[in-house]
């Protein structure tokens, strides 16, 4: 599947047949996916190749398999990259390596997509029209993206939640010649009972 994904020629042949709301989706897409599988950045990707990390991790690429139709092949890659799920599950299974190739490639392969200019974007933007109402995401897309947004607001809130409590503590330490509640409740508790006793 590696070389198929890196097969410059039919990525962009199945880009550039694509029709603009399709266009759309694909980048959304592969934008959302390579998010998602927190690649490395740019800085770290280049000295991970200075020092030769990077060439290690990957396998060597094969050749495309010519005997596949390139009609059938662009057909498929014009599917597979309409697919949020199926896009991400595909390239999950590869190595570090592999993914960067693959992103290098896909990079270079959108610019066939016909998407809109950009003083049609402008246009739209000004006019509160969103890309999201002609070309609506993935039901499977808008679920993760609704999960995702719940996590975040859960980390955000137990963050929070950690930070007060460490703050907290910090308080109590700075106070600590005072006499702890605790402690005097006990003592309180023990003097009329001796007395009762006498």
């Amino acid at each position: 599947m590696f070389a198929i994904l890196t097969d410059h020629h039919n990525l962009t042949r199945a880009f550039a047949r694509l029709s603009m709301l399709k266009a759309i989706r694909v980048k959304r897409n592969v934008d959302q996916v390579f998010t998602d599988l927190n690649m490395p950045s740019a800085a770290l990707i280049e000295k991970m190749r200075e020092e030769g990390l990077l060439g290690s991790l990957g396998a060597p690429m094969s050749k495309p398999d010519h005997q596949t139709s390139q009609s059938v092949l662009q057909n498929h890659l014009s599917q597979l990259f309409l697919d949020y799920s199926k896009l991400k599950q595909t390239l999950e299974q590869l190595s570090l390596s592999e993914k960067i190739s693959c992103k290098e490639t896909v990079d270079i392969a959108m610019l066939a997509l016909n998407l809109p200019s950009d003083s049609l974007a402008d246009m739209m933007a000004q006019e509160g029209v969103s890309v999201d109402h002609i070309a609506p995401q993935d039901p499977q897309q808008q679920k993760l993206d609704a999960i995702r947004e719940r996590l975040n607001q859960a980390a955000q809130k137990t963050a929070s939640q950690d930070a007060q409590s460490v703050r907290e503590r910090l308080n109590a330490l700075a106070q600590g010649d005072s006499p702890k509640p605790s402690t005097m409740d006990e003592d309180n508790s023990v003097v009329p009972l001796r007395r009762h006793q006498a």
